[in-house]
């Protein structure tokens, strides 16, 4: 299954790693990582090394912190926790992510649908 929102499917390298063509994995560098990287972070996972304790943006350098965090969303997804993004990890990073993405716009909108007047 390919990948089909614009975070995950705009990225040749993340499209061609939902193929196993190859997957993304330790040592791997550039945009596809650091855009596995910041799914991951909204998810929760911490990667202090890795965003200079949330200073900055994530590095898109696969090393052992995002393993780490690949490893425990794979457990926590039920997958086989190799360490190793490939079709089953992106597509359930990605559902999940566009998921709570949908939950977000959801309370936004009805934040904003129901405004009480100030007496």
């Amino acid at each position: 299954m390919a990948l089909t929102s614009m975070r995950f499917g705009s990225n040749a390298r993340l499209l061609a790693a939902s193929e196993n063509s190859p997957s993304i994995k330790l040592g791997e560098k550039g945009d596809a990582v650091a855009i596995l990287q910041m799914a991951l972070l909204d998810l929760g996972f911490q990667m202090p090394r890795t965003t200079a304790s949330g200073t900055k943006l994530p590095d898109g350098e696969f090393g052992q912190e995002t393993l780490a965090a690949l490893k425990a969303f794979q457990t926590q997804s039920g997958l086989v926790a190799d360490g190793v993004a490939g079709r089953q990890s992106l597509t359930a990073l990605e559902s999940v992510i566009v998921a709570l993405s949908q939950q977000v716009a959801t309370r936004q909108s009805t934040s904003v649908a129901f405004r009480p007047e100030s007496h």
